[in-house]
């Protein structure tokens, strides 16, 4: 069908409107001041070397190509620490049974019949008179160097630098989520981060200051003796002293009811890692789990599960609320809980570029970091050894300090054991439940052949019958993860008198260390109470079924509340972009750059700076 002559002329105003509003809007633009865009790719910071970097620059409009003045690059660590706490004798109304009948949704999702009322709990949450809050950021040190001076940028410069590191070991960065998707009890977060900020003074006088990427760096640790360690553990159950959900309670109840503890085993282990207690990142964690069984009840053992897992201690919002006599952990989402995470440690070399790396589309495998053994491994009461092997990946967290909180590793073993039929058939009420209770027997592993799904060697229904019949028994050590950069020299630590130094970024490519650092200045900013209480005073509920509703708005908290911690991790990781440079030119994609050492370099800007 032709278009009628009306839709015609329609769509001709149409386009004239829009070339006209291009007019517009690029006339518009020029009279906007002239601006911007930088660039950073540099190697990771390390202690007692020297890291090459560049930073590329270009206007956003070619008649500003001679309006710069000059061009300077700053990098600063910044940390940041918060916490929200309960007031000495202040008391967070309980959650309590409600005056309503379930519905058969209700129950079926909570576990229970008991409908209860969050209100005056969640109410609570959200009481100034019940809480402390406090967060501040410390500016640890700035380095800043001119790079340019009246430079003529028609066209892309690129330019290089240096940051000469003292012999201090500096945090390293790892990488977290905040948990801020409802209202929030006791609370604690940290964070850090290193920033490079490009500052461009303009010919009228004019700064314009552009952040440039974040990059990271990787602590060095002592070479250390592989020696083998046996550790003597006792398996233990999981408490839940006070949990988020009252359902978890009653779960606690019914699990007492059916299984009494007196009528449950009781298990010991031997655990030896081939390496001692020291693990290194990149390399493979050996060892062997040796199950005793010290008191004989009902429950047997079944699989054995190991897996090393970081933890983030956030020392100094522990000391503020210990300080006003709250030492409790009533949320499993708060950080003063010690949460462990298993994310990773910022690292250039990290398995998780891989992808970026690939050279064709078959390499083109992402592999999510593991800290673990893999499968479970099976024991009985007549095998109950196992050895375990697996390979910490290079981004492993390493176990290091910084100002508000620091890392540590710790290894899990989980003891998997099993209950009988009738103790399922009394935790699960109204579902049948029909499993083989010899699991072993030839006739029951003969079934197992002739059913699709089971796997080999096993009874038919075995799986379906452990999740039923199961619980989990843990035992944890410390172990010590050091990265894979090992020196025979040991570095003073950032927090110590001797370790008060700060880096010196450096322009051109001045390769020689210097010989002596400025003293860092650490600035403490507090943050303003509406900012925090904005974040952490949120209303809402803790109701599991209202949670879980608003959970699907998840993704616009993060634009809801102020973060301080946001620009930390802006822009782009230069450390990558650096390694994306090297290899390119290893493998012929890009021609090396021939860089000139400057004779005169610029002399270092002052250290204390605006921020």
């Amino acid at each position: 069908m032709r278009p009628s002559l009306a839709s015609f002329l329609l769509t001709v105003a149409f386009t004239v409107h829009l070339a006209s509003a291009d007019s517009l809007e690029e006339a518009t633009d020029t009279t906007q001041p002239c601006s911007v865009r930088a660039w950073v790719r540099a190697e990771d910071l390390s202690p007692n070397h020297v890291s090459r970097g560049e930073l590329r620059i270009k206007v956003l409009r070619q008649e500003c190509a001679n309006q710069i003045a000059s061009v300077a690059l700053r990098l600063q660590l910044d940390e940041f620490g918060e916490v929200k706490h309960l007031k000495r004798g202040a008391v967070l109304p309980e959650v309590r049974p409600a005056n309503e009948s379930a519905s058969t949704e209700y129950s079926s999702w909570m576990g229970s019949d008991v409908v209860y009322d969050y209100q005056a709990h969640d109410d609570g949450l959200s009481d100034p008179e019940l809480w402390t809050l406090k967060a501040e950021e410390r500016r640890s040190w700035t380095t800043e160097v001119i790079l340019l001076r009246n430079p003529d940028i028609s066209d892309a410069i690129v330019t290089p630098f240096t940051v000469a590191v003292p012999p201090v070991n500096y945090p390293a960065v790892v990488s977290k989520y905040r948990n801020l998707h409802g209202p929030i009890a006791q609370y604690s977060f940290s964070d850090l981060g290193y920033r490079y900020t490009t500052i461009v003074t303009f010919t009228d006088g004019r700064i314009e200051k552009t952040p440039s990427g974040h990059t990271a760096f990787i602590p060095s640790s002592e070479k250390h003796i592989q020696s083998p360690f046996t550790w003597n553990l006792t398996f233990e159950e999981s408490k839940c002293e006070k949990c988020d959900a009252p359902s978890d309670n009653k779960q606690a109840e019914l699990l007492e009811k059916c299984l009494p503890k007196d009528q449950r085993s009781a298990f010991t282990a031997e655990v030896t890692v081939d390496s001692g207690k020291v693990a290194t990142a990149g390399q493979s964690l050996k060892g062997l789990v040796t199950v005793h069984t010290t008191t004989h009840g009902t429950t047997i053992p079944s699989d054995v599960y190991v897996y090393v897992e970081p933890v983030f201690r956030d020392h100094w919002a522990h000391a503020h609320a210990a300080s006003a006599g709250d030492s409790a952990c009533p949320s499993a989402w708060s950080g003063l809980c010690d949460q462990p995470s298993v994310k990773d440690q910022v690292y250039s070399k990290s398995e998780k570029h891989s992808n970026v790396f690939a050279e064709n589309d078959d390499e083109k495998v992402w592999q999510y970091p593991s800290y673990s053994s893999g499968d479970e491994a099976a024991i009985t009461s007549s095998n109950p050894r196992t050895t375990f092997e697996f390979r910490l990946p290079p981004e492993a967290p390493v176990d290091i300090m910084s100002y508000y909180s620091g890392v540590e590793n710790l290894l899990h073993v989980e003891l998997t054991v099993l209950y009988p039929l009738d103790v399922a058939k009394c935790m699960y009420p109204g579902q049948k439940l029909e499993f083989p209770e010899n699991e072993h027997d030839p006739a029951a592993i003969e079934e197992g052949l002739w059913d699709t799904w089971t796997r080999l060697g096993t009874s038919a229904g075995s799986e379906d019958s452990k999740l039923h019949r199961k619980m989990t028994l843990h035992a944890t050590v410390p172990i010590t993860v050091v990265g894979p950069e090992a020196s025979d020299q040991s570095f003073a630590h950032y927090l110590e008198p001797d370790g008060a130094v700060t880096p010196l970024l450096r322009s051109g490519l001045q390769m020689d260390m210097p010989a002596s650092f400025p003293a860092a200045k650490p600035l403490v900013t507090v943050e303003a109470m509406a900012n925090t209480s904005a974040r952490l005073m949120r209303p809402g509920s803790t109701d599991p079924i209202q949670f879980m509703q608003s959970f699907m708005n998840r993704s616009r908290y993060s634009y809801e509340y102020p973060d301080p911690t946001k620009h930390y991790q802006h822009g782009n990781y230069v450390g990558l972009l650096w390694r994306k440079k090297v290899v390119a030119e290893e493998r012929g994609i890009w021609p090396p750059r021939n860089e000139e050492i400057l004779e005169e370099p610029e002399r270092q800007r002052p250290l204390t700076v605006a921020p």
